[in-house]
């Protein structure tokens, strides 16, 4: 199967963000001196010369140089990352969420409607190991408006003190109503049957905000979904059927209480 041109541009950009967020975002490490009189200097070490002395450069932008014989121990820590009220990806540690997302899923020509606008509604349940499972459904609007009902499941964490999740989403979409078979084919004046088909949309989301009620979310991922139509063809007198494979980079931005 291969992954249409109008994904490419978009997924390498999507790559650039996380990589460039994930650089920014890095933890630093801190250099911590100990002096023999007891005292412990944190900072980072701009100058050293081996045997002789350092030169450290302290949270308050001060220089100081110190001796290497008047030093007792130098060590490195990771810098922490501020706390929050809910040091957590989401408002609690652990319960039920809801979740409301809209977007577009963007994409190959198997469909007419290239961004197709989609709405889907969630409820999960979190568990301690951040882990959470949970449904939801939603609308779809591709030339046949469809209703997809899924199984989602989540793993809560951080990149580089960046709120985010790693979600996978598993269902069947079910057509709500028939394609007009003379925008198709010149074969059939009836409409077409559309069936739906199943679907898999995994992808990674980044959590907007620190409430601990409320908070926005960007989830960005890939869709695989197949599809199945009938009609009769009045030529033939046949019944015929087409199979789709849409590939789709979805986009939402939703609201997670």
């Amino acid at each position: 199967m291969k992954t249409p041109n109008v994904l490419i541009k978009p997924i390498l950009i999507m790559a650039l963000v996380i990589l460039s967020l994930t650089g920014t975002m890095a933890q630093r490490n801190v250099d911590v001196v100990t002096l023999k009189n007891g005292n412990v200097l944190k900072g980072k070490i701009v100058r050293q010369v081996p045997g002789q002395f350092i030169e450290l450069e302290t949270r308050d932008k001060n220089f100081w140089q110190f001796d290497m014989e008047d030093i007792s121990d130098i060590r490195f820590e990771a810098k922490r990352m501020q706390k929050t009220a809910k040091d957590s990806l989401l408002m609690k540690n652990e319960g039920m969420f809801y979740e409301v997302r809209m977007g577009a899923l963007v994409g190959n020509n198997d469909n007419k409607n290239n961004a197709p606008f989609s709405v889907l509604l969630s409820g999960s349940y979190l568990f301690k190991s951040g882990v959470s499972f949970g449904i939801g459904g939603g609308y779809e609007a591709y030339d046949e408006a469809q209703m997809p009902l899924f199984g989602e499941v989540k793993y809560h964490s951080k990149i580089k003190g960046v709120k985010a999740f790693l979600y996978c989403q598993s269902g069947y979409s079910f057509s709500l109503d028939n394609i007009d078979g003379q925008s198709y084919y010149y074969i059939t004046n009836e409409d077409i049957d559309s069936k739906g088909g199943w679907l898999i949309n995994p992808g990674i989301g980044f959590v907007l905000g620190n409430s601990s009620k409320t908070n926005f979310t960007l989830n960005i991922g890939y869709r695989y979904q197949k599809m199945e139509h009938k009609w009769h063809n009045t030529y033939s007198d046949d019944t015929e059927y087409l199979k789709q494979e849409i590939n789709r980079l979805s986009i939402h931005v939703g609201i997670i209480f």
